[in-house]
């Protein structure tokens, strides 16, 4: 048992690694000739296999605007919505140079040659506060479409479609489908975030996190799609989404109406603490991109939890008014001397409102009435190791101190030593029974998957009272990632919205 235990806490280790890589694959030689004669065949509008595959190698070489090849004008779309400028990136590829390592290649066909956009991250927009830290790779698909100058010269004009935004255009009068492949670019991006795993195992035994809490937008926002908001669990990253983000991708249904965004927390703090910081962030996500209020994606959105992350979420679609309040401290928020920063502070963290812009919660492996692993010797273990902010302990410290006796004895631990997520999520914890205790906001659905076999958080711990859907699958405490786990939520994403 002791082996079996320890191999567990290993394996939750593990559950950070990045999921995907790229194998490059061996493209065939052809002559210059052969090689100058496809890529004129692409530029007269022909879109067969040599002609998409040299076309997409002409690309990456970095070609000047005003180039012209074989007689034939070639330039570059200046940019628009759905399009990109040439500049936009700093480098481009064409998808058919890899295969994927880890997750399911998705591709299809269509005209164009799919690509991979990479842009290093400098924060040229206001909106890469929101993309990966250092790399940003997008699918793109480029298309040559033939025309004549005035004065009767061959040309082409290239346009490269954020293939996320566009699924067809109209060429010669007829609709056409893009080629696309979003799983190289998936992988590209997933290959560049390594430092990622840093921040889910081991940043709970450091001081301070690698990386603070945050969105990070897997895609270029779009003012017309709704948002999947992915909230990973303990000892964990956002790097557990990419096999469900690459399926819902591969859905056209599916990738037209959603986009995915992934929210990324230490997690080493209490629900408590870390719910407040997820809710601060979404309402500063939400203003950054959306100041005027009137965007269609800002109108709802659907969120994708897991274990821990499961209470950050349903921390958005509560209203605990007293509950928690009354449940740590003794006396009322008005009565206290709190300086204006501490007061707001405590307001936050307390006595929040719902978010009415929540539609969905999907609840994967959530421990609503705790997980008795907590308690155990490997859960005290964790809380033993467990690094705690500093932050944390010296709000409460500094609340306390100008308030004698405020804090109720059973959380003295606030003021006086650290207080990890581990411990808080056991059964016998007053803040796991008040936050299983609270109802959902009226009209919000939710839903709920359970491992049948999960060790950590067993089913009866992860029901909420009316739920529209409850499922076992065949797995342990990763049920999110089973393959029926991942054929339920795209279910759940087809049904209308609740409201």
């Amino acid at each position: 048992m002791v082996i079996f235990r320890v191999g567990f806490l290993l394996a939750l280790m593990m559950a950070a690694c990045a999921p995907a890589r790229l194998d490059r694959m061996p493209i065939k030689a052809e002559s210059p000739a052969e090689r100058r004669d496809d890529l004129t065949r692409a530029f007269e509008g022909e879109n067969d296999e040599h002609a998409a595959r040299n076309l997409g190698l002409w690309l990456s070489t970095a070609p000047p605007e005003g180039t012209t090849v074989n007689g034939i004008a070639v330039r570059f779309h200046t940019g628009e919505n759905g399009i990109y400028s040439r500049d936009h990136f700093d480098r481009l590829e064409p998808a058919l140079r890899y295969d994927v390592d880890g997750l399911p290649h998705h591709q299809g066909p269509g005209i164009g040659v799919p690509m991979v956009g990479y842009r290093a991250n400098r924060h040229r927009e206001p909106r890469e506060q929101w993309y990966s830290d250092k790399l940003i790779t997008r699918a793109v698909t480029a298309v040559a479409l033939p025309s004549r100058t005035q004065d009767g010269q061959r040309s082409v004009e290239i346009r490269l479609y954020d293939r996320h935004k566009t699924e067809s255009i109209s060429v010669a009068g007829r609709r056409q489908t893009l080629a696309w492949d979003f799983s190289v670019p998936w992988a590209a991006q997933f290959e560049k975030s390594r430092p990622l795993n840093e921040i889910g195992f081991f940043s709970a035994f450091r001081w301070k996190a690698p990386r603070p809490a945050g969105f990070i937008l897997t895609e270029d926002y779009d003012p017309r799609r709704t948002p999947v908001i992915c909230i990973h669990g303990l000892f964990s990253t956002s790097l557990v989404w990419a096999e469900l983000t690459n399926e819902i991708w591969a859905d056209p249904a599916l990738r037209q109406r959603y986009q995915v965004w992934h929210y990324l927390y230490p997690t080493n703090t209490p629900a408590l603490y870390s719910s407040m910081i997820l809710r601060r962030q979404l309402e500063e996500l939400r203003k950054s991109l959306d100041p005027d209020g009137n965007d269609p994606a800002m109108k709802r959105a659907v969120i994708v939890s897991h274990s821990l992350g499961g209470l950050l979420a349903k921390s958005l679609v509560v209203k605990p008014a007293d509950a928690f309040w009354d449940a740590f401290f003794t006396r009322p928020i008005n009565s206290l001397n709190l300086s204006a920063y501490e007061r707001q502070t405590m307001e936050d963290a307390f006595f929040w409102k719902p978010c009415p812009y929540v539609d969905r919660v999907i609840f994967c492996s959530v421990p609503f009435r705790g997980s008795t692993w907590a308690k155990s010797w490997v859960g005290k273990l964790g809380t033993h190791l467990i690094v705690e902010e500093n932050r944390f302990q010296r709000f409460f410290h500094s609340v306390e101190r100008k308030n004698p006796g405020l804090i109720r004895p059973e959380y003295r631990s606030l003021a006086e030593k650290k207080i990890a997520s581990v411990a808080t999520l056991s059964p016998e914890d007053r803040s796991t029974e008040v936050f299983g205790s609270l109802p959902l906001t009226p009209g919000t659905a939710s839903h709920v998957i359970a491992g049948a076999h999960d060790l950590v958080v067993p089913p009866s711990s992860t029901r909420i009272p009316g739920a529209e859907s409850f499922i076992k699958v065949p797995s342990g405490h990763g049920s999110f990632d089973d393959p029926k786990a991942i054929a339920e939520i795209r279910r759940i994403l087809a049904l209308p919205p609740a409201r």
